[in-house]
């Protein structure tokens, strides 16, 4: 199996959980789910994000974590819904968005 495929797997797999494990009432608290979105998290820093897409990716991420500050909460019927979907789907980006602004910064440094 190539790189790319694990890249893409992972991301395909963070998103399916990050969503199951929001839609389930009870399954939010399993203590697990956050270290494995970590961890794929991880994987597809270090694999999917090409030179290309850093831009795009690190300002798609930084929105993705201001707006999860928003009260989703106080939706009515599908506030709370959202609201765990959002922290999980943030639990899964941020290290990616670790992984790429230090590679993005090792990249300016090495260019000066």
């Amino acid at each position: 199996m190539s790189i790319q495929k694990i890249g893409g797997f992972a991301f395909i797999l963070g998103i399916i959980i990050s969503i199951i494990f929001a839609l389930i009432p009870g399954l939010d608290a399993v203590t697990w789910v956050p270290f494995v979105l970590l961890i794929l998290g991880i994987i597809v820093g270090l694999l999917n994000i090409e030179d290309k897409d850093l831009e795009l990716f690190l300002i798609a991420a930084i929105v993705l974590i201001a707006t999860s500050a928003t009260p989703l909460n106080t939706l009515p019927v599908i506030g709370s819904l959202l609201n765990r979907i959002v922290i999980n789907f943030v639990t899964f980006v941020s290290p990616a968005a670790l992984i790429v602004s230090i590679v993005a910064i090792i990249k300016v440094a090495n260019t000066k």
